[in-house]
Parts: C-alpha cells; structure tokens; sequence
C-alpha cells in the first residue's frame, strides 16, 4: 500500500510550526549572551581607610601675668594731740625811771707784781775729794761684796741716793773700779750697776759722761805740801 503524499497546506503549518519552536529555543540563548555584555559590571570597593592617629596636642604656653608692684600701704594717720592751752601771761608791769645816782669812777685794781724769775737748780758744788762721800755707801758693803745678800739693805739705798744728789761726779770710782780700795772685798761690778734699778735712784747720765771728759775729783783727798825746813842759822 501507497503512503499517502501529504499535502501542501498542511506542510506548510508544518514548516510555521517548526520555525516557530526554533524561534522560540533561540531567543533565551541571545537573551543569556547578551545579558552579561549589557550588565554592568560590579567592582569590589575598596576597604575604608585606616584612621590615622589623631595629632598630638599643641602645647599651650601661658605667658605669666606681668608682676605689679604692691602698692604701699596707706600712711598711719597721725593724729596729733592739739598742745595745752597757756594761760596768757599778764602784762609786763610798767617800769619805773628813776633818775640815776652819778656813778663814781671805780678805783684801778692794785698792780700785781712781776712773778719773780724762777732760778735754776744749781748743781751741787764739785767735791775736792771722793773718799768721803763713798765712805757713806758702808751699809752697801754686804750688798756689793756677798752673792748671798739678795737685795740692798734700805740704808743702803738711802746713802746711794744721797751720794747721787750730793757727790754724783764720784759714781766715776765706782765704775772704774777704784772704789775697792776702800771695800774690805772686790766689788761685784754688775750689783753696783744694779743699785739704780733696786733702790728706783735714777742716774745722772750727764754726769756720768763726764767721767771720760771732766776731771774726777782724787778719791784720796790731796796731802797739804810739808812745810819746808828752817833753814840752819850760821
């Protein structure tokens, strides 16, 4: 048996129909290559910054306050205290004038006289001889000739100070050494120079310089000349 052939218009709904489906099964595939170049493309943002430390703080500088002199204090009110009152003095009396008694001329003060010139010491007389005025000087015998008498006897300085006043141009036989002959030992030089110090007699240093430049008075005293013999008679 004979298939049979089909017919035009059926082919032809066929065709439609298959065109149809291949229409339909092509249109999701453009939708899907044309959806990725028509969506925008989404980039990742990026991460926020880090926050940067905050700045460090500016320091203040504060300018002191400029010093204002204290002022002085107030002055202390001085109260004075007003002064007493004075009675008033009564008036002066009025004086009376009297006429005045003649005055008498008074009488001039009796002269004063001259004071009379006072007159130098005189020295004492130069002695002819010493013997004598060293013979006063026995109470220093002991003193002058024994180491074991401490100190001058008070005698011995009175008869010191009298020779001092009286004779002091004889001091020279003392210090030349011609008073042992008349000392019952030899004379310690140094204790007789020590008897102006003990006995407070100062020494006449005029005097005592004149022992190289005056005459000394002879400590024996001068031998009257012997008379001259009768002559025999023829």
């Amino acid at each position: 048996m004979h298939e049979m052939a089909p017919s035009k218009p059926a082919a032809a709904a066929a065709l439609l129909i298959a065109l149809a489906v291949l229409l339909a099964a092509a249109q999701p595939s453009a939708a899907i290559r044309i959806k990725p170049a028509c969506a925008p493309l989404l980039k990742p943002s990026p991460p926020p910054p880090a926050a940067s430390p905050p700045p460090p703080p500016t320091p203040v500088v504060s300018n002191p306050p400029p010093s204002v002199p204290a002022s002085p204090p107030p002055p202390t009110p001085v109260i004075s205290n007003p002064p007493p009152s004075v009675p008033a003095s009564p008036p002066p009396p009025t004086p009376v004038i009297s006429n005045p008694t003649p005055s008498v001329p008074a009488s001039p003060p009796p002269a004063t006289p001259p004071p009379s010139p006072v007159s130098p010491a005189t020295p004492p007389s130069q002695p002819t001889e010493c013997l004598t005025p060293l013979m006063g000087l026995t109470p220093c015998m002991g003193y002058l000739t024994n180491t074991s008498v401490a100190t001058p006897p008070a005698a011995c300085c009175g008869a010191f100070k009298s020779l001092v006043d009286n004779a002091p141009i004889c001091l020279c036989h003392g210090l030349n050494g011609d008073i042992n002959k008349i000392m019952p030992a030899p004379m310690d030089f140094m204790r007789m120079m020590s008897l102006p110090g003990n006995c407070a007699v100062p020494l006449p240093m005029q005097t005592i310089a004149q022992c190289a430049t005056a005459p000394v008075p002879p400590l024996d005293p001068p031998t009257a000349p012997a008379a001259p013999s009768p002559k025999p008679s023829l």
